[in-house]
């Protein structure tokens, strides 16, 4: 290979990554667009308290009343409102949290400029509001105290031990800083004149079940008795605020941001980790009625009509006027009045930005005329004051225009994923082409445009001008032009076509010939085979059981070799497919804990090696192998003692398998020789131990079936060499077969082996499937929220 389709590779490849993100990681915020106020001064509450219980199941918090008596009787006595609140994907507590204070779900472009400190600026009740205080997790207040009115106090990073014997201390440490902020209060002037300041926002923030969620599981004593915790810090509160104001101009709402799988973990959709409990009672707040079932960002234009602030500016949130007291039906009209002025700003926005496209088209359901005729609509009915006909009519309304502002979002969207596809594919050719070529060089006279797509080239370069596309944009739109113009200059595939065409045509019995096995069955039944192949790998990551598909497919690999050796493997290989169909339909790993299984298997490869370095064959990997007969023995005896010998892994274990890890990759280079085969032992039994220290389950004597698998598509590879010329051959050699059909075949297999490693265990397409379980032995603190 040159070094110039090398470069021209790397090029390509970094623009098709950064594709992903530029076209479907767009972030939904609209800046410039002014905040929109309430049009009244007679608020319902001077100031609201938001009470997050992080990680609190909504199952489990209806399931155990008896853990939170005092939240309960407010639920019972009819002294507030409660209900269902959804979350969203993913279920993790930054987005959980920009949800309910700016109505925003996750701004996916985050995703690619940080995690942990909110990377976008956005508008939230906040920034909006008088005064805020805020307590908790440092990760998650610290997303919102960069505003000059707003205070936080948060417990130090390390303190968030999941695998602390009680994390509930966390919880504990936020009710007792607040009774001293409050008690500080009494004797400082100044602070509390702040306090008795209308539209301010109190934010306590508990991270003990989570926490406890993640070392203990849900359904441990931990996590439960924490909700007890929870519950008498939150009665402690409120007593303390209602001495301290004496009011009763004080708004309460109690929810959590995401609940969590039964493996303590969370960040896909499923309902034990979408579905949270909220409660609010207080000043604004509708006493009884049935119970509700809302979306979380909802909470943001609540939180901010019960005080009188703007709603966020971005928020997507509709405001639940049915959780409101209904004496207030004037203040609830002009509260939606300003929730409609604040989606339809949002709509103008994008509308207006995204005008300029030819062949611009408005949502169809919900475009200008519909717009202005619900605003006159409402303006009609609040001057006749039936309040009530127009809160009915926008929120019947209302989610046509949140469709709006996800349609003019995304309007793009379809035309540069297009572009992008076809970059894919034409790009593939252009592989192809280069690797069926004697010539695999890139000159000058290449590069330059085929005069048949001049023009094209041109025209697309006029079109994103026109539109006021982006830089990036623009070369997506180019780049498939430009790659096949290359393709033609390479392959002269139009000139090809062109001529065999004619040839083929001028013949009499072109028909007979064109409907032939050799020019269309075997075509047809070619394309048929792969659109089956393609649709299994991409159901695989809609359900992991289809990756038993994978291996059925792979079970027939051995008859695209012509090698004696390949038959002779074929049925071990088949078999090795067999076992592995089993591990998709086994539960997703996480689920369940095995350590007898996770001992198990370094004794089985141990074993292993310990049975292949008596063979005479292998006498040259003998010292390589006795040594990884006591390593994998080691491991062993590491993870019993570890496991079942200490309540907590003590320091040594996590320098340990820290070490392990850069072992694993000096280790072959220094215990092999230059061989092929010798790196490949080294390799995988030196990998195998740091990933057999994560292992909690059935993971790890899945990966020694794979391997062997592995280890004879490496063989069936080398199939024109007989054992002694492999077992020679160094590392430098090149003597694997290539070509076309070749090359193919080796992709479809690579793939299938990519898509075994992802999902062999578990769905690693979903973030809920990592076990914070799996890392005690290298980490105690809790670092994935």
């Amino acid at each position: 290979m040159s070094w110039g389709i090398l470069i021209a590779s790397i090029t390509v490849h970094l623009i098709l990554i950064y594709s992903i993100f530029d076209v479907y990681y767009t972030s939904p915020l609209v800046h410039g667009i002014p905040p929109q106020s309430i049009n009244s001064q007679d608020f319902p509450a001077k100031r609201v308290f938001v009470i997050s219980a992080d990680g609190l199941r909504y199952d489990t918090f209806n399931k155990y009343p008896e853990m939170s008596p005092y939240l309960h009787s407010i639920m019972n006595n009819r002294k507030g409102i409660y209900g269902l609140s959804r979350s969203h994907v993913p279920t993790e507590s930054r987005p959980g949290h920009v949800a309910i204070f700016a109505g925003i779900t996750e701004d996916i472009s985050a995703v690619a400029k940080g995690w942990k400190k909110n990377p976008v600026q956005f508008d939230s009740v906040f920034n909006l509001s008088s005064n805020s205080w805020m307590w908790g997790s440092p990760d998650i207040v610290n997303l919102f105290d960069d505003l000059p009115n707003a205070v936080s106090y948060s417990y130090s990073a390390d303190e968030e031990d999941f695998a602390a014997a009680d994390a509930s201390n966390l919880d504990k440490w936020v009710f007792d800083k607040f009774e001293d902020f409050m008690a500080s209060a009494k004797t400082n002037e100044e602070l509390k004149a702040k306090l008795n300041k209308p539209k301010s926002v109190f934010f306590l923030h508990l991270l003990g079940i989570d926490t406890n969620g993640h070392g203990n599981k849900p359904r441990s004593t931990q996590y439960i008795q924490n909700i007890k915790v929870v519950d008498e810090g939150v009665e402690k509160v409120q007593k303390i605020v209602d001495d301290f104001f004496q009011d009763q101009n004080t708004a309460w709402l109690f929810t959590s941001d995401h609940g969590m799988t039964d493996w303590g973990s969370h960040g896909a959709g499923s309902d034990d980790e979408v579905l949270t409990p909220f409660v609010a009672w207080g000043a604004g707040i509708k006493k009884g009625g049935q119970k509700l079932d809302i979306q979380q960002i909802d909470l943001a234009p609540l939180i901010s009509s019960l005080i009188g602030c703007p709603i966020p500016v971005n928020s997507m949130g509709i405001l639940p006027v049915q959780m409101m007291d209904s004496r207030s039906s004037s203040y609830q009209f002009k509260a939606i009045e300003a929730n409609f002025r604040q989606l339809k700003e949002q709509i103008i926005f994008l509308r207006n930005a995204k005008s300029n496209r030819l062949w611009f088209h408005q949502f169809d359901k919900f475009g200008d005329k519909a717009m202005e005729s619900l605003q006159n609509t409402l303006i009609s009915l609040g001057r006749d004051r039936r309040f009530s006909a127009a809160t009915s009519l926008f929120a019947d309304n209302a989610y046509l225009m949140k469709e709006a502002i996800v349609f003019y979002h995304r309007y793009d969207r379809q035309m540069l994923g297009a572009a992008v596809s076809c970059s894919f594919i034409a790009w593939i050719a252009l592989v192809i082409s280069f690797l069926n070529s004697s010539s695999q060089r890139i000159s000058y006279t290449l590069l330059v445009p085929h005069r048949v797509f001049v023009t094209p080239f041109l025209c697309s370069i006029a079109f994103s001008i026109y539109c006021s596309l982006s830089f990036s944009q623009t070369v997506y739109i180019i780049l498939p032009i430009y790659l096949i113009s290359i393709l033609e200059n390479h392959s002269g595939l139009m000139k090809y076509v062109r001529e065999r065409s004619v040839t083929f045509f001028a013949q009499p019995d072109w028909l007979n010939k064109l409907v032939s096995k050799e020019l269309f069955a075997k075509p047809f039944l070619t394309c048929i085979g792969f659109i089956i192949t393609v649709g299994i790998f991409v159901l695989t990551f809609v359900d992991r059981a289809f990756l038993a598909a994978v291996f059925v497919l792979l079970m027939f690999l051995p008859q695209f070799y012509s090698d004696a050796i390949v038959s002779y493997w074929s049925k071990t290989w088949m078999l090795t497919c067999l076992i592995l169909c089993i591990f998709p339909f086994l539960p997703a790993v996480g689920v369940s804990t095995q350590l007898p299984l996770c001992i198990l298997s370094p004794l089985i490869t141990a074993a292993i090696c310990h049975r292949l370095s008596r063979r005479p064959c292998l006498a040259r990997l003998q010292e390589l192998l006795k040594i990884m007969v006591y390593v994998h023995s080691t491991v062993a005896v590491f993870l019993a003692v570890v496991n079942y010998g200490f309540d907590k892994p003590p320091s040594i274990a996590r320098w340990v398998s820290w070490v392990s890890i850069p072992l694993s990759l000096v280790a072959p280079s220094l215990l092999s020789g230059p061989y092929i085969l010798d790196r490949l032992v080294a390799y995988s039994l030196c990998f195998y131990v740091p990933y057999t220290l994560l292992s909690i389950s059935y993971e790890s004597m899945f990966v020694i079936v794979f391997l062997f698998l592995l280890a004879m598509f490496v063989r069936f590879e080398f199939g024109h060499l007989s054992d002694v010329e492999l077992f020679q051959l160094k590392i430098d050699s090149t003597k694997v077969a290539t070509g076309g059909y070749v090359e193919v075949r080796r992709t479809v297999v690579c793939v299938s082996f990519v898509l075994c490693t992802l999902f062999g265990t578990g769905n690693f397409a979903s973030i809920n499937s990592f076990n914070p379980s799996t890392t005690p032995i290298f980490l105690h603190k809790n670092n994935i929220d």
